[in-house]
């Protein structure tokens, strides 16, 4: 029985085993028993907060960082990173890039020095036909002051097109076909509809929501929910034009008066 269970792990899920070979921290088991209860759920949290007792939290980040998991396998998929974020877009780097944790689908592109969390494995998703520009960095879990950690899994939408040096944090959702310029910055917990428009250099508070085919200007700062089809701007942003469903369809009418003084000779 004790065989057939460690091979019947060892072929349903490889990595799972492999990562119970070395020491495991005991936030690391917390953070991986609300995974696993999470995935259970009809509609998974993507993100969770924590405390650090009061010792780690005094600690610096990095040596805290190592608590949450596999020191030592963490390190070797930090390494893979690396490897992979000199490398041009090609098979070598999308199998590396898998082998260090993340989950990518067909027809991903990946531009050379971005930047993946290699703390929490399989947490960052890239799905078909979407395409991630120079620099930018996705992390799964952020360190704040007063001992908080911050974690969620960040999930990149079908044909979603993201500019250079984004930076998008743990706990981010961006649905299919959305366009995000560059340098934009993404808090926690923040979810972006399908269709819509995020201008270069914006800035988007934790836990909003953009809805469906919204549009944020350039250089906007977003520090609340956004209605689908809205277009908001400024600092903080607000709404400059009517929602796409309450705007009056325009007829444009083309008349041609060569063809009605025809028309008038005829009659």
């Amino acid at each position: 029985m004790i065989n057939g269970y460690w091979l019947e792990e060892l072929l349903s899920n490889p990595r799972d085993f492999i990562d119970s070979f070395y020491k495991q921290g005991k936030y690391y088991k917390k953070i991986k028993n609300w995974d696993q209860n999470n995935k259970k759920r009809n509609t998974p949290r993507a993100y969770y907060v924590f405390t650090l007792n009061e010792e780690d939290a005094k600690r610096n980040a990095t040596f805290s960082t190592f608590e949450f998991g596999i020191q030592e396998h963490m390190i070797h998929r930090g390494y893979l990173n690396k490897v992979a974020s000199l490398m041009p877009m090609n098979p070598l780097k999308e199998s590396i890039l898998k082998l260090a944790g993340l989950v990518i689908e067909e027809n991903v592109f990946v531009a050379p020095e971005v930047t993946f969390d290699p703390v929490l494995r399989g947490w960052t998703r890239l799905r078909k036909g979407c395409s991630i520009g120079w620099g930018t960095r996705m992390f799964n879990h952020l360190f704040e002051e007063n001992g908080k950690v911050i974690l969620g899994y960040i999930d990149i939408g079908e044909e979603v097109s993201i500019g250079g040096f984004v930076s998008i944090s743990p706990g981010v959702t961006i649905k299919n076909k959305v366009n995000i310029g560059a340098e934009v910055k993404i808090a926690p917990g923040v979810t972006i509809e399908k269709y819509s428009k995020i201008g270069a250099g914006s800035l988007i508070s934790p836990f909003v929501t953009i809805g469906e085919g919204a549009e944020v200007m350039i250089g906007s700062i977003v520090t609340e929910s956004i209605p689908p089809g809205a277009k908001v701007q400024g600092n903080p942003a607000k709404i400059v034009s009517e929602k796409a469903k309450d705007r009056k369809p325009k007829l444009d009418l083309i008349i041609n008066t060569k063809l009605e003084k025809d028309d008038r000779a005829m009659s």
